[in-house]
């Protein structure tokens, strides 16, 4: 059917095998992160008393990291655009898709009908990448923000399960692993069991389904006591990128380019902030970031993350400078040293 590499390019894994194929592959994602997390908090909750305040942070954030990538792992598996833009980076429409698949996962119905709404709209655009300006200035915009809202609060009361498992030495970390083994598998199965429900709709591209806003408009939900999300975390994002770029004092053109075309293309910045970021680029100095606001919002976190291992890529050589950066940032996140490392080898 295929006669060579060049017509594979632009096919999803759906469009080459079959649903069992699919499951497969489906249950090895769910399986082979439902390990490295489970095996990464027993680790982080033997130590007990005092020391689990320090090594919980870093838990919170791996166990997320892994639901975020089995998110994206699953969506493109079962037909889903690249959740990433040409260059490989989180957009706020790709953190809008995030926010609504961890939802599903979480059990919002809102998210989950919000999901098959995207998809309708996706399948009929036949495209290969999301559409970024739907998924930003629509209406359905505030469901979103009303599903990373209550997202917040479940990550709020996990932290305290996973502490209050932690506190006993050796049984804690016994504990922690347990919650996090029967916590991430049915989370991620719930997922692919609503993706596996959308599989038809993304093969058959069907012409008749049509995508509609009103549908979604009135949503309830359990909870609403969560603050709304800090403006300008895209500004500090691209403030961090500067510096990486900079912190080994050979700030190359191809870094530069980079970063400019970052600024340029953000639809979440005012015409002021891009042109105070395009004078920091062209500084010598460093930028004073406070990232305490990125502190506990995992998809904004994990989109600076990916932002800045983007940047110290562009010219295909992590120096050490720009290493010690990376991970001095991703502590003061909350993330382990080992899942910055696999970020990285994730994005080669």
């Amino acid at each position: 059917m295929y006669d060579n590499a060049d017509q594979l390019r632009d096919k999803r894994p759906i469009d080459l095998f079959d649903a069992e194929a699919i499951e497969r592959a489906a249950r090895g994602i769910i399986n082979s992160h439902l390990a490295k997390a489970t095996v990464a908090s027993t680790a982080a909750g033997i130590p007990g008393g005092l020391v689990m305040a320090a090594t919980m942070p870093a838990d919170i954030a791996q166990y997320y990291w892994h639901v975020l990538v089995v998110a994206q792992k699953l969506g493109y598996l079962y037909g889903w655009p690249d959740l990433l833009d040409e260059k490989g980076q989180i957009t706020e429409g790709t953190r809008n898709v995030l926010t609504l698949f961890v939802g599903v996962m979480f059990g919002a119905q809102a998210a989950s009908k919000l999901v098959g709404e995207i998809a309708k709209q996706v399948s009929l655009q036949a495209a290969k990448r999301l559409p970024q300006q739907a998924l930003t200035k629509t209406m359905y915009y505030p469901v979103v923000k009303q599903v990373a809202k209550w997202i917040g609060v479940k990550m709020t009361k996990d932290t305290f399960g996973k502490g209050v498992g932690k506190a006993i030495p050796i049984l804690g970390g016994v504990l922690s692993g347990a919650i996090t083994a029967f916590s991430f598998k049915p989370m991620a199965e719930k997922l692919q069991k609503h993706l596996r429900e959308e599989m038809p709709m993304m093969r058959s591209l069907n012409e008749n389904v049509f995508f509609d806003e009103n549908n979604i408009e009135d949503v309830a939900f359990e909870e609403q006591d969560m603050q709304e999300t800090p403006e300008n975390l895209e500004k500090i994002k691209i403030q961090a990128c500067i510096n990486i770029a900079k912190i080994d004092f050979d700030f190359s053109q191809e870094e530069k380019d980079f970063i400019t075309e970052m600024i340029d293309n953000s639809d979440e910045l005012r015409n002021r902030e891009k042109k105070e970021l395009l004078e920091q680029l062209n500084d010598e100095k460093l930028v004073d970031i406070n990232f305490n606001r990125l502190r506990g919002n995992i998809l904004y976190a994990t989109a600076l993350l990916e932002s800045l291992i983007a940047v110290v890529k562009v010219d295909n050589i992590v120096r050490p400078a720009e290493k010690i950066y990376l991970f001095k940032i991703a502590h003061d996140l909350g993330f382990d040293k080992d899942t910055i490392k696999e970020m990285l080898e994730e994005s080669k």
